[in-house]
């Protein structure tokens, strides 16, 4: 999950980036949708549909709200374990947040995994036990429905999450007990990609199902499910090459004395040279003493209108750049690298050393997996 979103910025919240994906809003219209045309002319019946609609979108635009306070409350668990958080994304299906590291322990992760669905359920509390007193002192329904509305959508919220299956709190919560049990932080972590799966398909199926009942609800579990499928998968995979990549050095990777493309040169002199090397689809920019610009791919070249007169240094896009001490896995968590788009430039002492591409780490996962094997072989 961790980078899938591209989302809109929010602020910053003690330092950590808050964002909001674009299907972030299809939420707010569905459960505004919802509250003003299904709930509140029950509860809280005689009333305009403006006012409805008005109550609706502040109790969505509230649910919003609780999300990011579940999120942020498994940031704070973090940061007392010494985890940065990177990032905290608002998204159609919920909220993500982008840790730097895993938990160090069983104990942190569990702490980390229940923080959310405790701050969910201690929000929905809240928000009851208010709209009770409001109700008690003559509180007018359209103002106490939605409150409580809020405050059951955060006590199942906190529920749900709790399932003990990948990538819901539940499954980190599997994950840190296995882990615990048996010593092995791997082991928890395909039991819990293994129960998301599971669930997954359970809900595909119950939602499939309904739909073929004629309810529109099951298209939603269906959604749900798939979700649920693939990002357990994808943890799973994430986890795998975490796994196997750990203690792996840039320098172990990096490919030295790369080509490069010198930022004074014409992008028609440039393209015309580098012919002859059909392997090669990325560059890094170097200016006339050596010094890096940034990087330039062939797509980026060949895009160029008026490649006569554009200097390459005019096309380089800039980069995140890597120390060849590095650990690999550090430069991976600041993004993904897709083939023949990226590069991240080494850079010793300010001078270009090598550079780093999807290929490498793809190479560096395979080597590092028949090693692995091999020792195993050797072991037995």
């Amino acid at each position: 999950m961790n980078t899938l979103l591209r989302s809109v910025p929010l602020g910053r919240y003690r330092g950590v980036a808050l964002g909001a994906h674009w299907s972030t809003l299809v939420v707010v219209i569905l459960i505004a949708q919802a509250v003003a045309m299904a709930f509140l002319p029950v509860a809280a019946p005689g009333r305009s549909p403006v006012s409805y609609w008005l109550a609706g979108v502040l109790a969505a635009l509230a649910f919003m709200v609780s999300l990011l306070v579940h999120e942020l409350a498994h940031a704070r668990v973090a940061n007392r374990y010494g985890i940065e958080v990177r990032r905290i994304d608002l998204w159609l299906l919920g909220g993500a947040t982008e840790l730097t590291a895993p938990p160090p322990t069983p104990r942190a992760d569990l702490l980390l995994a229940l923080a959310g669905p405790g701050a969910s359920a201690a929000v929905g509390v809240v928000a009851a036990v208010t709209a009770t007193a409001l109700d008690a002192a003559g509180a007018p329904p359209l103002v106490v429905s939605p409150l409580m509305w809020l405050g059951v959508a955060n006590v199942l919220l906190a529920g749900f999450n709790l399932v003990p299956a990948a990538p819901l709190d539940g499954g980190r919560v599997l994950r840190a007990i296995v882990w615990w049990r048996t010593g092995e932080q791997a082991r928890g972590e395909r039991a819990a990609a293994f129960a998301g799966r599971a669930f997954g398909l359970v809900l595909v199926a119950l939602g499939a199902g309904n739909a073929f009942s004629g309810r529109t609800s099951g298209l939603w579990l269906v959604l749900v499910g798939v979700f649920l499928v693939f990002a357990a998968s994808a943890e799973q995979s994430y986890n795998e090459v975490r796994h196997r990549l750990d203690g792996v050095l840039v320098r172990d990777v990096m490919r030295t004395d790369p080509p490069v493309a010198p930022a004074w040169w014409t992008v028609d002199r440039f393209l015309r040279s580098c012919t002859a090397d059909r392997h090669q689809r990325v560059f890094p920019v170097v200016s006339s003493e050596a010094a890096p610009m940034g990087v330039v791919s062939l797509t980026d070249l060949v895009s160029v209108p008026d490649q006569a007169h554009t200097t390459v240094s005019d096309v380089a896009r800039d980069v995140p750049v890597a120390l060849p001490g590095e650990p690999l896995l550090d430069v991976l968590g600041r993004g993904p690298l897709t083939a023949g788009r990226d590069i991240v430039p080494v850079l010793d002492d300010g001078v270009l050393t090598g550079v780093l591409d999807a290929e490498d780490v793809a190479w560096a996962t395979e080597i590092s997996r028949a090693v692995r094997l091999g020792d195993r072989e050797t072991s037995s």
